[in-house]
């Protein structure tokens, strides 16, 4: 779970430039519609996230280790951003099947390297919340730190299932210069999840879940001269402290609802529909004077999400997917001493798509294909900065794919990626493209290990010539006898 909920729904809108959960389908071109794949499969675990199905969709053991490599490098981007950044992580995930249910843990180290950080102490200075912190350098951070985790789905009652999950995670961050910033970022969230299967063709369930997160930010000069920090309200205005030690805090809480249900009307047609409901809050603090912790700002992030999708089987050789979801995000936030209202921003995002998977009958070879469009509406109001924008703007997205089998324990993969976004909601471009090149091999030896590999390749520009380049590549390991 990401650290703001307003964060999950910005970085699926925008352009889904980071790994799925699995590197057959991104090697594939990320196509996730109608691919038949064990992690794509219609339940309440795959679709919904819903963990008590994990005992439904899980029946065998195995490990997977996960090592992998991504950098990013390019001028499109914000004031305060980094000029690019490298994550390394290391990812061991491991699924039991025990007497009365299916336990998953999981642990990740990450270390991020962000070069030519400007000025910006916090994490993430774009994430909707006009509160951050900055000093006058630009500097390089270091972002290290584990994520444990674990899933537990049982059978409460005969057909009644429940899952319960929990994450921890911190990280540590480091500025290279003055004012020599260091960051602890800290996040607790959970669910508990039930699920209940009346058939085969027919199952329901929901989930309600927590989010803690605190990031804390301390800086200290060098040589015990004063640190010269600005406390940004909004883009433009600042107010200015010098001390040799400074700290400031963000604390976010948050609750979310989900519902889920799963069911086949005829034979070969399989649906799914789900809601999600987020209230979260975030409160910006910083020791002054005699108290602990003085509330400079308080911000508050409500999202409603609607889904459904669909497989159709026409054909055994051939799958039929539809796709539609709509989003619904709102926020609000106030310098707290003054009550004083500085930012309204509401986000909606609905796309529709639909594609195929087919496998030919006398070549080895699975051909995978779709297209999404969408509109996003955004009407931010900026009052301390005397600013307003509305956006109303399509996006469209084309993902195609081949897997060729060249042995039974041996394929080749490829795929590719075109779209267009005429409003980036989290860098504020326009008429953005995109272009992503992904290729891949799976290496299979069925009764005792499973390799599969992948590289991508992404392009992106604006619509004044700014570009990122990505590159990510990564290995799953998968253990069937450990």
């Amino acid at each position: 779970m990401k650290k703001n909920y307003l964060i999950i729904t910005l970085f699926i809108i925008s352009f889904n430039l980071t790994f799925s959960q699995n590197e057959r389908i991104s090697a594939l071109g990320n196509t996730t519609i109608a691919l038949r794949d064990f992690d794509l499969d219609l339940n309440l675990y795959d679709f919904g996230k819903n963990v008590a199905f994990l005992f439904e969709d899980q029946k065998f053991d195995v490990l997977k280790i996960r090592p992998g490599i991504s950098s990013t490098k390019g001028d499109y981007r914000r004031f305060f951003d980094y000029e690019s950044s490298s994550i390394y992580s290391l990812n061991f995930d491991g699924i039991k099947i025990l007497k009365d249910g299916v336990f998953r843990g999981y642990v990740v180290y990450e270390v991020e390297l962000r070069k030519n950080v400007n000025r910006s102490l916090k994490r993430y200075p774009y994430t909707g919340i006009p509160f951050f912190i900055a000093d006058t350098t630009v500097g390089n951070f270091l972002y290290n730190g584990p994520k444990v985790g674990f899933q537990y789905s049982f059978e409460f009652m005969k057909n009644l299932l429940m899952g319960i999950e929990l994450n921890y995670q911190i990280v540590n961050g480091l500025k290279d210069v003055y004012s020599r910033a260091k960051s602890l970022y800290r996040n607790i969230d959970g669910n508990l999840s039930l699920a209940y299967k009346l058939s085969d063709a027919f199952s329901i369930g929901g989930k309600i879940s927590q989010l803690d997160n605190k990031e804390s930010i301390e800086a200290k000069s060098e040589d015990l001269f004063d640190a010269e920090i600005f406390n940004y309200r909004g883009d433009t205005y600042s107010f200015r402290r010098r001390s040799q030690s400074i700290d400031q805090t963000y604390r976010e809480k948050a609750t979310a609802y989900s519902i889920q249900t799963t069911f086949t009307p005829i034979n070969d047609l399989n649906i799914g529909l789900k809601s999600d409901y987020s209230l979260s809050n975030l409160k910006t603090q910083y020791p002054y004077g005699m108290l602990k912790e003085y509330e400079e700002g308080h911000s508050v992030f409500e999202n409603l999400s609607f889904a459904i999708k669909a497989h159709y089987l026409p054909f055994n050789n051939l799958q039929i997917g539809f796709e539609s979801e709509y989003e619904d995000n709102n926020s609000w936030s106030r310098i707290s001493e003054l009550a004083l209202m500085i930012w309204k921003w509401n986000l909606k995002n609905f796309k529709i798509g639909s594609g195929y998977s087919y496998r030919f009958k006398n070549l080895p070879l699975i051909s995978v294909s779709e297209f999404v469009i969408g509109k996003i509406i955004s009407d931010s109001s900026k009052y301390i900065d005397n600013k307003y924008v509305s956006h109303n703007r399509t996006y469209y997205l084309i993902k195609t794919g081949l897997e060729l089998e060249i042995s039974k324990q041996i394929f080749l993969r490829g795929g590719y990626q075109r779209g267009k976004f005429g409003f980036d909601p989290v860098r504020g471009g326009k008429n953005v493209e995109l272009n992503k090149i992904s290729g891949g091999v799976g290496l299979y030896s069925f009764k005792s290990f499973e390799l599969d590999f992948v590289i991508e390749y992404t392009f992106q520009k604006n619509e004044i010539g700014n570009s990122n380049k990505y590159i990510n590549s990564q290995m799953n390991l998968r253990l069937f006898n450990y």
